[in-house]
Formats: structure tokens, sequence, C-alpha cells
């Protein structure tokens, strides 16, 4: 999650979902997560009903008057597409949270994501976390210390390695298949595209027909990792490298 993100969601008095009048420090107490949206992704696992505030309704709606949902899985490339589709940032929300909260939007409208190599993902993410964030976005101040000092990429593997949760990891180090796969791990969404063909998505998405998809959200760095680097790397996301569309 940014700090742009985690301004949507902030209601009066730092309350958490509406109708709770529980302080969002204590749900995140009570659900195990360090940044407040984790709750309602909690709650989503754990299939408890958390009224929705106005402003995830109002992103619903969106979903609904765009006719397609996209999962917008972080450091793919998709904040480009959410502004086409939905005309501002959405959250990294997963198949499993808008199957909980909206089901008829699973089934009813066609669903799709953005794939990237594990490995490039991994190190765009490190940078992107090293640094901060971008212009644009910025890494979560609940981890926003720890990341920028992360000097190597070993340090950003061991961290991630360490983690027993992903709630302990900000979006960017999150695996790819938590977003896009059912709770037993199937792929979820209807289309998985691989980023190499974002620029093609016009033509593969009906709804983002006659578009032209712009590269936002930049963050661009020279690194490479090494092959233990990058073996550690696919270990650590091997269902994602399961995931890897054909051809």
């Amino acid at each position: 999650m940014t700090d742009e993100t985690h301004a949507l969601l902030a209601g009066p008095a730092d309350r958490g979902p509406e109708g709770s009048g529980l302080p969002q420090r204590m749900l995140c107490q009570l659900f195990r997560v360090q940044q407040y949206p984790d709750v309602h992704a909690r709650a989503a696992d754990l299939r408890l009903r958390l009224p929705l505030g106005r402003k995830r309704l109002q992103r619903l709606e969106r979903i609904r008057e765009a006719g397609a949902l996209f999962i917008h899985v972080p450091k793919n490339g998709g904040t480009s597409v959410c502004d086409l589709l939905y005309g501002g940032i959405m959250l990294h929300e997963t198949w499993r949270y808008y199957h909980h909260v909206a089901p008829e939007l699973c089934r009813t409208l066609p669903s799709f994501a953005i794939w990237r190599d594990p490995v490039k993902r991994f190190v765009s993410a490190w940078s992107f976390a090293r640094r901060g964030g971008t212009a644009r976005v910025r890494i979560h101040p609940s981890v926003s210390r720890l990341y920028r000092s992360f000097h190597t990429l070993d340090d950003a593997i061991d961290h991630v390695e360490s983690c027993s949760s992903v709630y302990e990891l900000d979006h960017v180090f999150r695996p790819q298949s938590l977003y896009v796969c059912d709770r037993e791990g199937r792929l979820a969404v209807d289309q998985l595209f691989p980023m190499d063909r974002i620029s093609s998505l016009p033509d593969l998405v009906p709804a983002l027909h006659g578009r032209v998809v712009p590269h936002l959200n930049g963050n661009s760095h020279d690194a490479i990792a090494t092959p233990t680097q990058a073996r550690r790397i696919r270990e650590i996301y091997s269902a994602d490298e399961a995931l890897r569309p054909a051809g």
C-alpha cells in the first residue's frame, strides 16, 4: 500500500469500517496486520463480513460501470490500466476479496490481470522500496524506513524469506498468486497476460478497445540479480512461476 492509497481510506477520527466504531489501529491489532486496508483482505480470508465504507463502495461501482474486473497486481504495470478502466488509482485488492464482498462481479464480469517474471518483478520492487517509492506512489510509512535500509538485493531477499505471513510484507513483495488465485491456489481470473504484452491489451480486452495504455509510475533501475539471487527469488515465488502464461 502507499501513502496515496492510504489517504483514500482514511475516515473521520481515523475510524475503521463504517459502523464498527473501532480505531484503525485496534482493528489492525485484532486482524494481525500492519496496514489498515489489509483488515478487509484478512476479513475475506476469514470469511468475515465487514461494513464497506463509501469509498470502497464507490470503487466497486466503478468496476461495474467499466464492465471488467482488473486485478491490480503490484509492480506489474497496472497503474495505467486502472487509470483507463476506472479513472484513477485502485487498491491492490485480491480476487478473493472481490469474490467475498461482491461475488456477482466475479460471476458476471470478465476478469484479467498482468503477470510478470518473478525475478524481474522482485528486482523492480527492491529498487522501488529502497527509494521509498516514486513521485506518484509512495511506500507505506509502516515499512518505509526498513525498506530504505535494504542496500543490497540480498537484504530484501533475506527479509522476505524471514516473514511468516504475507501481511508482514508491503504489497510490492507479496506473491502474484495471492492476488489472482482462489483459496485452493487455482488461477481465478479469466485471463492472465504477460507484462510484455501490456501495450496489446486494447486488442485483447474489450473494455480497453480503442485505448492506448501509457506507461505510468515508472521505476527505472539498472540492477540485475545474480544466478544465486535469481534462484532464491524463484524458490520464494514458486507459485508465481507455476502461473507463467504460455507462449
